[in-house]
């Protein structure tokens, strides 16, 4: 096309296609079905030293205290909490600290 003596820059081939870019978490799939079985917690590799330390950490004191928790049968559990009950003082024997 020329308008007013100038060629107009026309490109050839009509429609651009878009590029398909792969993400980068399917790769990263991928390689954690392929061999990374070594890792405990796949999800911690973005988390500073500090804060995966952390969930490790608290993790492992959960699985201590499920542990526990279902060593435990409910018998146990309720005489215990009774023992703790008995233990305590009761609330309305204060006794007074001055006269009057």
């Amino acid at each position: 096309l020329k308008l007013k003596s100038k060629a107009l820059d026309v490109k050839d081939g009509g429609v651009k296609k878009k590029k398909k870019y792969q993400r980068e978490e399917s790769s990263q799939t991928e390689s954690d079905k392929n061999g990374d079985e070594g890792n405990p917690h796949p999800n911690y590799d973005h988390l500073t030293p500090a804060e995966r330390r952390y969930m490790e950490q608290k993790h492992k004191i959960d699985m201590q205290k499920m542990a526990k928790f279902a060593n435990k049968s409910h018998r146990d559990r309720m005489q215990d909490f009774n023992q703790y009950l008995a233990k305590l003082s009761e609330h309305y024997d204060i006794s007074k600290v001055g006269p009057g």
